[in-house]
């Protein structure tokens, strides 16, 4: 499990490749620190396919955040998500969101078909899920308050209804309809480039730097 706040190494991605999915004798487990694996595995034996290629990355990686937490989530994924939506609100650009919601519904039915299959010793279901308006609706709220974030960072003394009230505003110019205006997010983000956080391993600075320039 990657540390929090941070993606899982590439080096991790590489070892997940020759990780084996084999057929389980009646009984048989898996360790917990094991499902993360196994799902991705399976993810990419099923389900990878019908992703575009240019987001198979984007959301293997989401799907690495939310299966490490899974069980300790009890399979709330209402909760589980927009807690991690928010935190890669800080660590990635927003690109990222822009790739992941059009896959949201082939990602969570993939997990409430494959999550109870897990031989894990105590099975693990999804007990809570998200629709993608809902998932898209908080998605804008978030970019909202990055872009009003950054707006005032040299401005540490603004009242925090001025800041929450021009996140509303922001939410009102770029989604509507239920639907995220992806040409206005790039015009209001445009002006604050993504920063890379050169601490991560190579191969995850340079899929945030491919994602950023998508």
């Amino acid at each position: 499990m990657p540390k929090q706040g941070q993606f899982a190494k590439s080096a991790r991605r590489k070892r997940v490749n020759n990780f084996k999915v084999r057929r389980h004798q009646q009984g048989q487990t898996i360790a917990g620190d094991q499902l993360t694996d196994f799902l991705l595995v399976r993810f990419g034996l099923t389900a990878k396919k019908r992703v575009p290629r240019a987001a198979q990355e984007t959301v293997q990686r989401f799907l690495i955040e939310v299966s490490d937490q899974l069980v300790a989530a009890s399979g709330d994924l209402a909760t589980l998500v927009p807690d991690l939506l928010a935190d890669i609100n800080h660590r990635a650009p927003w690109q990222f969101y822009m790739q992941l919601l059009p896959q949201w519904t082939l990602l969570q039915d993939f997990l409430k078909k494959e999550l109870p299959a897990v031989p894990l010793a105590t099975r693990c279901y999804v007990t809570t899920t998200m629709t993608t308006a809902e998932l898209t609706q908080q998605v804008a709220k978030l970019l909202a308050e990055k872009a009003a974030a950054i707006t005032f960072l040299k401005q540490p003394d603004i009242p925090a209804t001025m800041r929450k009230q021009t996140s509303q505003l922001l939410v009102a110019s770029i989604y509507a309809g239920g639907v995220i205006d992806w040409d206005k997010v790039r015009a209001l983000l445009a002006p604050f480039p993504f920063t890379v956080d050169t601490s991560l391993d190579a191969g995850t600075q340079e899929w945030l730097q491919t994602l950023a320039k998508s």
